[in-house]
């Protein structure tokens, strides 16, 4: 009797670490796969995360619907899959994923709604938006009939639009003084003050808080200050890396452009007659499936080249294609770092060539206007 309890303790114990053994190997992404042969080995296989933006979205692996997006995909064959995302009224999103053993390949896919909705943010007139770095606030020149001058709209919070975004003059024209006629305006990086141009080439430095301008003697000093507080905070992150010195001087040079979240950035390298857009990452560590450089796209060096700002999930870019300045007309559209899924936001009239990304994403804001010979003003394009 004691030893027949013995053993069906023992079969019990044998049963239990075989089937936690099981589920283990399960769970890190084991899996029973027959050979062509026909004999049963035991494999490694990968997973993919899919999110999207909206969420509730077909997810497709290699043609075959499998799931909704948020969810994550087990038991994947190592090696490159075509992943397509689909929601009922916005474009599909697909591309090719790479799948590695025992690891999870993160992917969110932004979608792009196949009706964009255009609605006016500012009704008073606009010139010359200048976004700051956080994406939380546009400067922009207005003739108001009331108070012309410079203004502020903050762009974070809920429903930026007309009736919710209200701007702030920052100062308002004087006799003397015609600010709203400016040529161009640049946030100090704490966002504190702006430099402005007059339209006779005098530089103002504006105190955001009090309202209050000075006139600069020395603005080129003014920025370069500004710039140098910038680079010392990138090159106290750059130094911790590890990371060729020549990757280092393209990120401190100052035609780079830095993503919101400060760790990649921008750069153009000619390469014969053409001229390669390419992104560099600095995450550490790298999120799975991406790679640490990138060529988003081409052109032909002698071309104009498109118009660039980063999209507020620091993973694409806002394209501004066209010459806008001549023909007051161009193509915005959405493209991913790694060159895939270049989406067009909008085509039709443009009165400025720069384009921004809101805070939250589902709106990029541009300076148009529907009547000739009347005022600019700023718009946001729906995109989700």
């Amino acid at each position: 009797m004691i030893r027949k309890n013995w053993y069906q303790s023992l079969l019990s114990g044998v049963i239990l670490i075989g089937i936690t053994t099981l589920l283990y190997l399960y769970s890190a992404g084991y899996r029973l796969t027959q050979q062509q042969d026909r004999t049963i080995d035991l494999s490694k296989t990968g997973m993919i995360s899919a999110k999207s933006i909206p969420e509730g979205s077909s997810v497709y692996l290699n043609g075959i619907l499998l799931t909704a997006t948020n969810d994550t995909i087990s038991g994947i064959e190592p090696g490159t899959h075509n992943l397509k995302i689909i929601k009922k009224g916005f474009v599909t999103w697909s591309k090719d994923i790479e799948v590695f053993p025992e690891l999870v390949t993160d992917i969110t896919a932004v979608l792009v709604s196949q009706g964009p909705r255009l609605e006016p943010l500012t009704n008073s007139g606009a010139r010359n938006p200048t976004i700051s770095s956080s994406l939380t606030k546009l400067a922009y020149f207005s003739k108001d009939g009331e108070t012309p001058g410079i203004r502020i709209i903050p762009l974070a919070g809920e429903g930026l639009s007309l009736f919710r975004s209200t701007p702030s003059s920052v100062i308002q024209d004087t006799p003397r003084i015609i600010y709203s006629n400016g040529k161009s305006i640049e946030w100090s990086p704490d966002e504190k003050n702006l430099m402005v141009e007059s339209e006779n080439g005098t530089f103002y430095l504006i105190d955001i808080a009090e309202g209050a301008a000075e006139v600069s003697t020395s603005p080129q000093e003014i920025k370069q200050i500004w710039q140098d507080k910038l680079n010392q905070t990138r090159q106290d992150f750059i130094q911790k890396l590890d990371i060729p010195d020549e990757i280092k001087t393209l990120a401190m040079s100052t035609k780079t452009v830095w993503s919101p979240d400060e760790k990649k950035f921008l750069y153009t390298r000619q390469n014969g007659a053409e001229l390669e857009y390419r992104v560099y990452n600095l995450e550490k560590p790298l999120p799975v499936g991406e790679k640490v450089e990138n060529t988003v796209f081409t052109t032909a060096a002698a071309d104009p080249q498109p118009k660039i700002s980063w999209y507020a999930d620091s993973f694409h870019l806002i394209l501004t294609e066209g010459d806008v300045n001549a023909d007051k007309r161009g193509v915005v559209s959405l493209i991913r770092i790694d060159g895939t899924n270049k989406t067009e936001l909008y085509n039709n009239t443009l009165m400025y060539d720069q384009v921004y990304s809101s805070p939250a994403g589902d709106k990029i804001i541009i300076l148009t206007s529907f009547k000739s010979g009347e005022q600019t003003d700023l718009y946001t394009v729906s995109i989700r």
